[in-house]
């Protein structure tokens, strides 16, 4: 747990909230810590009106669940409201007649491929190409110049290595591994996989056959899922539907609107995007957390089957939520960069979801530029999938040079230093243990005041959803793929 400063703050306030830990960069140099808190590229942040804060004293630091600490003003747990029992997903089916028609599921049986490694380094430069999702595009960058300007890393051999950040969807860039198309001429285009999650790597591990595909699978950083609204809407949800934020609260948003019973109080349409769920990881997350909603209910070590899949109130569910919802954008990071720039009355969208690094970055840019305006507020899903962004080093196809050059970047990512940058500069929840709780008290806290950021990750969801069998995943969003409209009552 890490402790939110004390006294109560302004909007005006809340734009201060990075300010500590900038002053500590420049006392500690730019090879401890950031430069700043987050780096929005061209967004307009007005950075000269943050101001230093006092220090506040070290709060206990939490080593394992067993020693969480109590719950506080500081770090609270989410509500648990009036009708979270109530999940009402069959109900609105049923009462709204939504039918679909069927699709068949097919699960992948694909050929496997043959792990060929090494391959021989006959090259000058030792390349190593990482596809990531466009959440980490930023610390991932940063971190990869810093690398190869030190001499004590950047060469192998007397080789240098160069270091490409390659901005791809997780979904996308583990179905191109799986099918083969990332091979050229006998080498790997990319020696690294650093998707969102881990929710596919028995997809793209089952694809092969004679050895290890990953060299290393280690977390880099984590991410909770989270939904974010903007506070009138918010209000609104929590006043009206009296349920924690998840896809059957949303189902019931849906259903009420379609039945004349608006939620903004500003009198607009409720309107829903997440990523699109064949090429974007929080897509995918989306879809998982729906199935496991509609199923699991109360049985929390639920395990998806294919034959749900073909339910068919259950494709009626998933084809509602399709038609209403916008899902024009392929990253996460496209979908955050409206609401970064425009704010709750510049764009469409009521409700977002998206990582909670991402959430924090939308907050602290309106709270910038915007301090007397609507806010976005976080609110964690009753049903949630922490995403542990996991860095995969391939063998296949490449050489012995091009692994070792990836691990030891790998090893330079949880460097406290990187660490720190991941935090401070996107956001992210370290991995490493070096990080105090001060340090991410300094970053995080006036949004758990301000925008219902939870510290203590154990607190944030009533329930983690879990595991589920990647081949059930792939199906699952080959089945949404190829859902076509429904019919209703209101539709």
């Amino acid at each position: 747990m890490f402790r939110s400063p004390g006294r109560p703050k302004s909007r005006t306030d809340t734009i201060c909230s990075a300010a500590l830990l900038i002053a500590a960069c420049a006392l500690a140099g730019p090879a401890s810590t950031a430069e700043k808190l987050f780096d929005f590229g061209e967004l307009n942040v007005d950075l000269s009106r943050i101001q230093a804060k006092p220090e506040a004293a070290p709060t206990p630091v939490k080593q394992t669940p067993a020693e969480q600490l109590e719950d506080t003003p500081e770090s609270p747990a989410p509500q648990v409201l009036p009708k979270d029992a109530d999940v009402d997903i069959d109900q609105t089916i049923t009462r709204e007649a939504l039918r679909v028609a069927p699709v068949q599921v097919k699960p992948d049986t694909g050929s496997r491929q043959s792990i060929d490694y090494p391959v021989p380094e006959d090259r000058a430069v030792i390349e190593v190409k990482i596809a990531a999702g466009s959440e980490k595009r930023g610390w991932l960058r940063d971190a990869a110049e810093r690398f190869m300007a030190d001499p004590a890393r950047n060469t192998i051999g007397g080789k240098p290595i160069r270091l490409i950040i390659d901005k791809i969807g997780s979904v996308k860039s583990g179905m191109l591994i799986r099918d083969g198309k990332t091979m050229q001429g006998g080498r790997n285009e990319y020696q690294v996989w650093a998707p969102a999650s881990s929710i596919f790597r028995g997809v793209v591990e089952d694809a092969f056959e004679g050895g290890k595909l990953f060299e290393t699978d280690d977390s880099i950083a984590r991410s909770p899922m989270v939904f974010v609204s903007w506070k009138p809407v918010q209000d609104a949800i929590d006043a009206t539907i009296q349920k924690s934020m998840s896809f059957d609260t949303i189902t019931d948003i849906f259903a009420r609107e379609l039945n004349g019973e608006l939620t903004d109080p500003n009198g607009r349409t409720y309107q829903f995007g997440f990523t699109q769920p064949d090429s974007s990881n929080s897509g995918a997350v989306a879809l998982i957390t729906m199935a496991y909603e509609f199923y699991a209910k109360d049985r929390p070590r639920y395990k998806i089957r294919l034959e749900d899949l073909e339910d068919a109130k259950f494709q009626a569910y998933l084809a509602f939520i399709k038609y209403m919802s916008d899902q024009s954008k392929t990253s996460t990071g496209k979908l955050a960069e409206p609401l970064m720039q425009a704010g709750y009355g510049g764009q469409p969208l009521s409700t977002v979801y998206m990582y909670e690094n991402l959430a924090v970055k939308l907050a602290y840019i309106r709270a910038a530029n915007d301090p007397d305006g609507d806010q976005p507020i976080m609110r964690y899903p009753r049903f949630n999938l922490v995403s542990d962004h996991p860095y995969y080093v391939l063998r296949h196809g490449n050489s012995r040079e091009q692994v070792e050059a990836a691990k030891r970047f790998k090893d330079y990512l949880l460097t406290r230093d990187m660490q720190l940058l991941a935090l401070q500069k996107e956001g992210f929840r370290p991995v490493s243990t070096e990080i105090t709780n001060d340090e991410m008290n300094q970053v995080f806290g006036d949004f758990v005041t301000n925008n219902g950021l939870v510290p203590d990750l154990i607190k944030a969801s009533q329930v983690l959803i879990p595991q589920q069998d990647g081949t059930v995943i792939d199906a699952l969003i080959q089945t949404y793929s190829q859902l076509g409209d429904p019919e209703g009552t209101n539709l």
